[in-house]
């Protein structure tokens, strides 16, 4: 090539680099706004309201009382009960209620969040900004594991760039569960395990124990990440030394003793904790599991539909030749980065894929199940695919030293990409409940009928379980505070008071139907139905 058409090259290339270090600046601005705008506006479901009860120190066991004793309460009664800071309750309480009650969630999170509402507040606002303000800390956890993985600052340059305005990222960013935490926890402990590998070092070592304790303590799915993280140790023959060997299973033991307590638990409530999961063993059609797994895969950069899944008449339209289309670009960029990187960086994001998703695949293809299709799950999975595309992208459309079209195609993607990204935060912004909530999407067309109603009392059966108590609590956030609800525990309703003007019924079952209508002689009718129900005792 001629030193002038090299120079005008240099020249197109600094332009765009610049440009594009400019758009990153750019990007991180509107992921920090995006993160905090509106808050307070999506609705709280079931999953945070049970947040809310073990921060603040209450039980299961407190709200199994009230169905028992089936007490007329209100809306604002329930609230203030069980979702808001407690006289007497401490940081013990939490780590006691979840220590009896639910093992399955370790107490990291709900402790440090304790810590926060007690500095900022216990609005719904003020508790989800914790998940706001972790995701914050991803952009500077991601750009290091991209140092320690290629040793490349405009690959992590671009992996920022994608996540600051990644649909998948802003869902989670503002919800008060764990999930921010855990992308943290990931990046930080592969980050960590890296540099240790490359300083070994006490101290590194150190830092990588620490961070394995911390996720542990955080999310149990973790386990799968430490665990590729050894099988990674074990299949690269460089690292098999004898120091590096001793050094990484005394920093693994150190987490694992540390762990030991809570790890105890688990095992001595195995009963409990599978009752808690059962819901995950819904059988689902393998060609709904295949389509599913498209679509949680592309949400890294497009994500317009507030439900779980796209209804059947989008299959074969625009949106689904999008989603498919990015499908393609992941594997794409796995094989490029097996092709490109030494074995050492492309085996550690293919286990940080891989071995999560078949861990939760497998069983649902043999046995049933809808695990992989959870998203939450594999968080691991969608973070190994936006290393491979961001460094696919930033070796594509920065770092190729030739000028051609496929360059300029390849810039085209990316700035299209991340267009994608921003149209998918600005849909979902002012939505008030997007599909990580959809469990409880029900509730707003529910609570608008309930309104209509001067008077009401909402009746809920079976109210001891899970879904009951978190449906009640998601929809008391909804009503006004004076709005009525009685709880019981079976079909077993022995008089329904007559001083309400409306009646309502959350998922009646035709049992109930039964037991009203010969004991009672008493008639209910359906008002709403979809993922939920309500009835209405027809008068």
């Amino acid at each position: 090539m001629p030193d002038s058409s090299k120079t005008i090259q240099k020249k197109h290339d600094d332009l765009f680099f610049n440009s594009f270090k400019l758009l990153t600046v750019v990007l991180i601005v509107i992921g920090i706004l995006i993160r905090f705008i509106n808050l307070d506006e999506k609705i709280t479901w079931a999953d945070e309201t049970f947040t809310y009860l073990r921060i603040y120190g209450y039980t299961k066991s407190d709200l199994m009382q009230e169905v028992v004793n089936s007490q007329i309460l209100t809306a604002g009664t329930l609230l203030q009960k069980y979702q808001s800071p407690g006289v007497g309750k401490s940081i013990i309480d939490t780590v006691k209620g979840l220590a009896l009650e639910d093992p399955k969630h370790p107490p990291l999170y709900f402790v440090m969040t304790n810590l926060w509402v007690q500095c900022f507040g216990s609005t719904v606002a003020a508790t989800r900004s914790f998940s706001a303000f972790i995701s914050l800390l991803v952009f500077p956890a991601l750009y290091w594991l991209c140092q320690e993985l290629f040793q490349s600052k405009i690959v992590g340059l671009v992996a920022i760039a994608i996540i600051a305005v990644s649909p998948f990222h802003l869902v989670y960013a503002q919800e008060a569960r764990m999930y921010s935490f855990s992308t943290l926890n990931i990046l930080l402990s592969s980050a960590a395990l890296l540099r240790a590998i490359r300083l070994h070092t006490k101290s590194s070592w150190s830092i990588y124990s620490i961070t394995l304790l911390i996720g542990l303590y955080t999310n149990l799915l973790f386990s799968l990440v430490a665990i590729g993280q050894g099988i990674y140790v074990a299949v690269n023959q460089e690292l098999r030394t004898r120091k590096i060997l001793i050094a990484y299973l005394s920093a693994l033991l150190a987490g694992i003793l540390a762990f030991l307590p809570w790890l105890f638990l688990i095992i001595t409530q195995t009963d409990k904790v599978q009752e808690t999961i059962r819901w995950s063993k819904l059988i689902v059609p393998l060609n709904n599991l295949v389509d599913l797994w498209q679509i949680n895969w592309a949400r890294i950069f497009f994500d317009i539909t507030s439900k779980s899944s796209y209804s059947d008449q989008l299959q074969n339209n625009v949106w689904f030749l999008i989603i498919r289309l990015l499908v393609i670009l992941l594997f794409y960029a796995v094989y490029f980065l097996c092709r490109k990187t030494p074995k050492s960086t492309w085996s550690f994001i293919l286990i940080l894929i891989l071995l999560t998703a078949l861990a939760q695949a497998i069983p649902d293809l043999i046995f049933g199940g809808i695990r992989s299709i959870i998203i939450r799950y594999s968080i691991p999975v969608y973070l190994g695919c936006h290393l491979a595309v961001a460094y696919l992208l930033a070796q594509k459309a920065i770092l190729s030293p030739y000028m051609n079209m496929r360059k300029h195609l390849w810039r085209l993607l990316l700035l299209g990409l991340i267009s994608l990204q921003i149209i998918s935060c600005l849909i979902i912004l002012p939505k008030k409940t997007w599909w990580n909530k959809a469990y409880n999407s029900d509730n707003i067309p529910i609570v608008n009928i309930i309104k209509q109603s001067p008077n009401p009392l909402i009746i809920c059966l079976k109210c001891g379980r899970d879904w009951g108590w978190g449906n009640v609590l998601s929809i008391s956030y909804l009503l006004e505070p004076q709005t009525k609800f009685q709880l019981f525990p079976e079909t077993n309703i022995k008089e329904i008071p007559d001083t309400f003007t409306d009646v309502f019924f959350l998922n009646a079952s035709e049992k109930l139907q039964d037991t009203l209508k010969k004991e009672q002689g008493l008639n209910i009718g359906l008002v709403f139905k979809h993922n939920l129900s309500l009835w209405k005792l027809k008068k």
